[in-house]
């Protein structure tokens, strides 16, 4: 039985525009803060402040440098301090970028590659799948305060994004073997009250306006606060039909009502959509005179008249991504060494990826579609596009609770510090996928209109292969780890283990059967230690591992183990005694193992078809046989290959002067399929990797003189080439990697902060793509049979944005 499908719309935008939210967040603000701005609260005589040792403290961070840690140990720890690799996004870099998500921080991390970025645009609905890569290892979510987290997060109610490199699963028990990146939430600033407004303009149309507002006090003979973070912004870019928004808000609201005592909620909103079909450049036609070489060739280059702006969205059809997001905790501390939070967590996300008419062969949604062919020249010469209707949908529910507990003790001198705790996550998910055999053609010139009908065509019907995917997922996981301090602290061990759960139950798309259920219980074990050569250098060591749990199956249904990762790495910790020359050098070596490979020999659920015909014999089923298949059908998915990836990295952030700021990453690394059924994979890298990365991003603040209160910087991303895949030569037969070419990203910016009216208030100019770094599409032809191997490049234009704010 075919599941009936019931169309949805769009999630609705949280209703406020930008003009009425600024007015009313100005004027909310002006009395909010009509008082004297205050100052940090004092501490009263005998009153004793308790540090939590679940929050980071940032007292000794200064320009891009952070020196301690949430991820590493879940506690708060001095980075050097750890045997974990963790690099870390700081407030003031993505203000100073104007990021809006921690999708857009990847490029100044050497160690990560964002394969599937939107070069035009800021609005990133989800990070593309498969197109990620952490130490050239695929992955497709990350963590949230802990808790897996699936999509862009708004940087508006993040305090950091700290990158935690490697196998992790003895901290968070479900993890890639690459690494992670970890969201930190916002939370109530007990030492102050402000309001911050910023208001963005931007060249090409959109706008962006955020708020900040933190208060706090005395109430009930405790301390209470509650912090206010909200952005309303238009997005929109050089290409035709591109006008997008994102809506976001999120109330963070702590209380103490006894000094160890502590109750934070955390309450958020938020909505993000554009259309589909932005990318025109995807249409392209293949090689007529020599169609071996492989060349695609875009439509603007055969036909030149049409720009590459140019596209045939129609604005209407939307991929939209609406985010819930509930979490609660409370953290006590229990006598001078034992401290405890425990938290729950409930948030949804309905991602809409596709809903209208729209052409063939374009990006993002599309991909499925079933009527339109997209591009194509009729019997009279005449170019045109026939679109086609697409609906696809998926919605997540998650809950999540869990419990840390941390002991401080000092035994004859060793000071130790024991982490331990319990987790439990669970998911439930659901797709719909709609068809139609409808068509609407339509000719093209530059300009030209985009009237597609409106609405659904009749015959739209839930696709009866994948229509319908339905997955519950849950995993629980157990932890312990002690770190403890020898001969006079100067060597510090970890030694963690962490005992975890899966269970995934799917039901296959488009049918009603019985479920496919994956079950499987793993310990994960963490071994590292750092000794200190002198106060300034430490060196390093860890032995750890991952587990990630795959939901794909083979033909038969049977599930494919679980992605298994091991990691060793070694190296160097540095931080000078002022704290102006902080970093890390690395050495590391990963394998993976599990998940799924293709084995082109192997029996499939239609090879059991074919040789059951056979065996019958009669005409009637050898020629209902031989009209369905041309040969005996044989290929399968089989339990996945070996692969391993190594490299070494330099993160390094350099403070010269107390103005002047340094942060610099570059990465070495080679990843490659160790071994395979089908051994021609073997040696093969990851699709999207890259040899070399490197990053700076450098800000100079002048303290006096007539430039007093200007910052000027600027942020360099280097890419080498990325691999596209593996194509066989006709010529020779040999397959032949294809690369995009490298690529130089460079963004600059100047803010100049003053004080008028008794307001701190400030002007920042950004320049995005300063290089006017392109993207890349097609193959050019080669001339030959040979293959093509060269890419055209897709401009795009720099962007201008003028930011003012004013703290209120």
């Amino acid at each position: 039985m075919i599941k009936t499908l019931q169309l949805r719309q769009s999630p609705r935008p949280l209703r406020f525009s930008s003009p009425v939210l600024c007015a009313a967040l100005l004027a909310w603000c002006s009395s909010a803060s009509a008082q004297p701005t205050p100052t940090p609260a004092a501490t009263t005589e005998g009153e004793t402040v308790t540090l939590s040792p679940f929050v980071v403290t940032t007292d000794r961070d200064y320009g891009y440098r952070s020196a301690n840690s949430i991820s590493a140990t879940r506690t708060n720890t001095p980075i050097k301090d750890v045997p974990v690799n963790i690099q870390v996004f700081g407030q003031e870099m993505y203000e100073d970028l104007l990021v809006n998500s921690q999708v857009d921080l990847e490029r100044y991390n050497a160690s990560l590659i964002n394969g599937g970025s939107d070069s035009y645009s800021e609005n990133s609905i989800q990070q593309q799948f498969n197109a990620f890569l952490f130490r050239g290892f695929t992955q497709n979510w990350g963590l949230r305060d802990g808790v897996r987290e699936y999509d862009p997060v708004d940087t508006q109610g993040l305090s950091r994004v700290e990158v935690v490199k490697g196998p992790v699963a003895a901290l968070y028990g479900v993890s890639y073997p690459g690494g992670v990146l970890n969201s930190v939430n916002k939370t109530v600033d007990y030492s102050r009250n402000f309001s911050s407004v910023r208001l963005t303009a931007r060249s090409e149309g959109g706008y962006r306006a955020t708020l900040d507002s933190n208060f706090s006090g005395k109430i009930a003979g405790g301390k209470a606060g509650v912090r206010f973070n909200a952005a309303n912004e238009k997005t929109q870019d050089e290409r035709e039909h591109s006008e997008g928004s994102i809506r976001f808000y999120q109330i963070s609201s702590n209380w103490q009502p006894a000094p160890k005592t502590e109750i934070n909620l955390i309450l958020e909103h938020s909505y993000r959509g554009k259309p589909n079909g932005l990318n025109s450049y995807a249409f392209q036609r293949g090689d007529t005179v020599n169609p071996e070489s492989g060349a695609s060739i875009p439509l603007q280059i055969l036909r030149p008249n049409i720009p590459w702006t140019w596209n045939y969205s129609n604005g209407l059809n939307l991929r939209s991504l609406e985010v819930k997001y509930y979490r609660g905790s409370v953290t006590q501390q229990i006598g001078d060494n034992l401290s405890v939070t425990a938290y729950v967590q409930a948030n949804s996300h309905d991602q809409i990826d596709g809903n209208g008419w729209d052409q063939s062969g374009s990006s993002g949604a599309d991909s499925w579609e079933v009527g339109g062919r997209g591009w194509y020249t009729d019997s009279a010469g005449v170019d045109r596009i026939e679109s086609g209707y697409s609906y696809r949908d998926w919605t997540n529910t998650v809950h999540a609770y869990g419990a840390t507990g941390v002991y401080k003790a000092d035994f004859t001198g060793m000071k130790n510090t024991f982490t331990f705790g319990g987790a439990a996550w669970a998911e439930n998910f659901l797709s719909h996928r709609s068809v139609s055999s409808a068509t609407f053609s339509q000719g093209f010139a530059p300009g030209s209109s985009t009237a597609v009908p409106y609405g659904p065509p009749a015959d739209l019907r839930t696709d009866p292969v994948g229509g319908y995917g339905h997955q519950s997922n849950s995993n629980d996981y157990y932890f312990a780890a002690l770190q403890s301090g020898f001969f006079d602290n100067r060597l510090k061990t970890n030694l963690a283990v962490n005992r975890t759960h899966v269970k995934n139950v799917a039901w296959a798309s488009g049918v009603d059967n019985a479920p496919v259920s994956y079950d499987i219980s793993k310990t994960s074990p963490m071994i590292g230690a750092v000794y200190s050569v002198t106060k300034e250098i430490n060196l390093f060591a860890v032995r750890s591992s991952s587990l990630f749990p795959t939901s794909n199956t083979n033909s038969f249904g049977a599930p494919l183990p679980a992605v298994l990762g091991k990691s060793v790495e070694g190296g160097v910790k540095f931080e000078t005694e002022d704290g102006k020359l902080s970093g890390t050098v690395s050495y590391y070596e990963i394998k993976q193992t599990g998940g799924g490979q293709n084995d082109p020999t192997a029996i499939n659920v239609n090879t059991v078809a074919y040789d059951a015909l056979t065996a019958v014999g009669t005409p009637a089923a050898i020629a209902q046989r031989n009209s369905t298949w041309a040969v005996r059908p044989l290929g399968d998915q089989v339990a996945g290959a070996e692969s391993k990836s190594k490299g070494y990295e330099l993160d390094v952030n350099y403070q010269p002067t107390h103005n002047w700021a340094i942060q610099l990453s570059y990465a070495n690394n080679s990843n490659r399929i160790a071994s395979a059924i089908n051994t021609v994979t073997v040696g093969q890298a990851n699709p999207g990797s890259i040899k070399q990365q490197y990053s700076i991003l450098t800000k100079y603040t002048f303290n006096t003189g007539g430039a007093k209160g200007l910052s000027i910087g600027t942020g360099i991303a280097s890419a080498g080439k990325a691999l596209q895949g593996y194509t066989a030569d006709f010529l020779t037969g040999k397959l032949v990697a294809r690369y995009n070419p490298s690529t130089v990203n460079v963004d600059a910016f100047a803010t100049y902060r003053f004080k008028a009216f008794g307001r701190n208030q400030s002007l920042q100019f950004n320049v995005r793509n300063l290089t006017e770094q392109g993207e890349f599409t097609g193959w050019k032809p080669t001339g030959s049979k040979s293959l093509a191997t060269q890419r055209y490049e897709v401009p795009v234009s720099r962007r201008f944005e003028l930011t003012y704010g004013i703290d209120l």
